[in-house]
């Protein structure tokens, strides 16, 4: 009897040290946090949240919050995909055309931020259109600064740029105060490495004081 217990004993610490070596494992090769800094993903994700990413593999699909670098540069990014390889794509105003068609997106009116409160959420006034997610586009009057213009985008802007293969065109939630790209091309499938899953935690940039109403809600 005794021994039967002691051998108990011993498969249970060893469930216990392998399942706490496969959470290790997964953590460090298929999840991680990253803070977001910036508002170009607001509303979806403002700045000082801390999303919680998962490691993706073959294809990618439009409409997902995905974590990645651009070819050029080795910071990391936040974004939503928008065109898939081989369509093309056209930003006019606050239409999206896939292939010569409107995209589906919900439209968000917002009023224009101030300078002190650029790491604030947007002041959402209207929305129209229908799809599976939000994007926001600032209404701007003769005190704003201007939005970015057709004449300001490297790709998909005068006429349609057509997307590589195995290539993704991303665009953030924030159309007017985003630079994704429009400016800096596409992303290649390599340097996409997963897609945002949550917020693990947010505090405002400036603020100790925790958005209790941001944590655990998922981004989409």
């Amino acid at each position: 009897m005794r021994k039967r217990t002691l051998i108990l004993i011993f498969a249970c610490v060893l469930l216990l040290a392998l399942s706490t070596v496969a959470g290790l494992v997964y953590r460090i090769f298929f999840l991680k946090l990253i803070y977001v800094p910036t508002g170009a993903m607001a509303n979806t994700i403002l700045p000082g949240d801390y999303v919680v990413v998962t490691r993706r593999f073959g294809a990618i699909e439009r409409g997902w919050i995905v974590v990645f670098k651009y070819p050029a540069d080795p910071s990391q990014y936040i974004a939503r995909v928008v065109g898939l390889p081989g369509e093309t794509i056209q930003v006019r105003d606050r239409l999206v055309l896939i292939n010569g068609q409107t995209l589906e997106e919900q439209r968000t009116t917002v009023k224009p931020q101030k300078r002190d409160d650029v790491f604030g959420p947007l002041q959402e006034i209207s929305t129209d259109g229908n799809g599976p997610y939000r994007v926001f586009y600032t209404k701007f009057d003769e005190n704003s600064d201007a939005p970015m213009s057709i004449d300001d985008y490297n790709y998909g802007g005068a006429t349609p740029f057509e997307i590589p293969k195995d290539s993704y065109f991303v665009l953030g939630d924030n159309r007017d105060n985003s630079l994704d790209s429009r400016r800096y091309g596409v992303v290649p499938r390599n340097l996409i490495w997963g897609t945002a899953g949550s917020i693990f935690y947010s505090v405002p940039v400036g603020s100790d004081e925790v958005r209790w109403e941001r944590v655990f809600t998922r981004v989409h």
